[in-house]
């Protein structure tokens, strides 16, 4: 006697029917006789009478019935508790090194995300320099982690691009650029830009996309810190470059204003960064799968350089 069998037995008097039984186990009407038969005999007493189109219980069965009942049900609900244990276990803890930008205006989304199918998980996001990322993925110390405009090879790992944030020109609302919804990259020609140090890779992008159109444009100040730059634009100290993204609620809450371009499309690529050679946990594993899931760029996982 096993638990399917209890079950099948449960199934029948709770349906009143073989044909039913049969169904829900995936198994045969005579099969359904064959295991009630095999119980009787195990049991040595009859369990059921079968009447036209009814079945009725005898005092064994009936009893034999309710002691099913709550065996039957007892197993299936501790099926669901070992499940949701098991669940609970696969995202016990992620670690996920990210850029600040990426971090807090991207990678914050994927985070709810996970945290929907996995409520008891523990995501820890750490804020780090671009070049501080491949050596947390490197040693382990991070499960993988986010990064922007990687324009140099990085070795030991794989880079797969999963989002494109529209770059824009942002001013202060004072600035005389503030009442323009686009312009044209030539407008820029000469004006005062705050920018992100050279050792940043988005800067590079900036650099590169200038340098292609032939704009030259005087580059005020340097910082390390997106926000440190929004607040200096604010101050109208300079324009600046940066992802929608990034200054949509200051946008709104109209601290900053951002123009598009009219005569060109710029995007900033956002790469997953992960460990060739690490196997990576459950919880890790379900994360990036809701990432690659859900990103909007087409193309495949890119080994060691990447170009946008």
């Amino acid at each position: 006697m096993n638990m399917g069998t209890l079950k099948i037995f449960r199934d029948l008097i709770d349906t009143g029917s073989f044909s039913k039984t049969a169904e829900l186990n995936y198994i045969s009407q005579s099969a359904v006789s064959q295991q009630v038969k095999k119980l009787e005999l195990v049991l040595k007493c009859r369990l059921i009478s079968r009447l036209t189109n009814k079945i009725i219980l005898t005092s064994c069965g009936d009893k034999f019935y309710e002691t099913s009942k709550k065996i039957v049900l007892l197993y299936e609900n501790s099926m669901v508790s070992i499940k949701q244990l098991s669940a609970s276990k696969v995202a016990e803890e992620i670690k996920i090194s990210t850029i600040y930008s990426a971090g807090i205006y991207l990678v914050q989304n994927y985070v709810k995300k996970f945290m929907v199918n996995y409520p008891g998980a523990k995501v820890s996001v750490e804020y780090r320099r671009f070049s501080q990322i491949h050596g947390d993925i490197i040693s382990g110390r991070s499960d993988f982690g986010f990064m922007a405009c990687p324009c140099r090879k990085l070795k030991g790992v794989t880079m797969s691009p999963v989002a494109e944030e529209e770059m824009v020109i942002v001013t202060s609302l004072s600035d005389k650029l503030a009442h323009k919804k686009t312009l044209a990259v030539r407008e820029l020609d000469g004006l005062d830009f705050i920018f992100f140090d050279k050792v940043f890779p988005s800067r590079k992008y900036v650099d590169d996309f200038f340098k292609k159109r032939g704009v030259k444009v005087n580059i005020k100040m340097e910082l390390d810190n997106i926000e440190t730059i929004k607040t200096a634009v604010m101050s109208g100290m300079g324009l600046s470059m940066l992802p929608l993204s990034t200054i949509r609620d200051d946008e709104k809450a109209g601290r900053l204003h951002a123009a598009r371009f009219s005569d060109a499309e710029v995007s900033r690529p956002v790469y997953l960064v992960c460990n060739k050679s690490r196997q990576l946990p459950p919880a890790a594993k379900a994360f990036i799968e809701i990432v690659l899931k859900d990103k909007h760029v087409p193309g495949p996982a890119v080994q060691g350089q990447n170009k946008p």
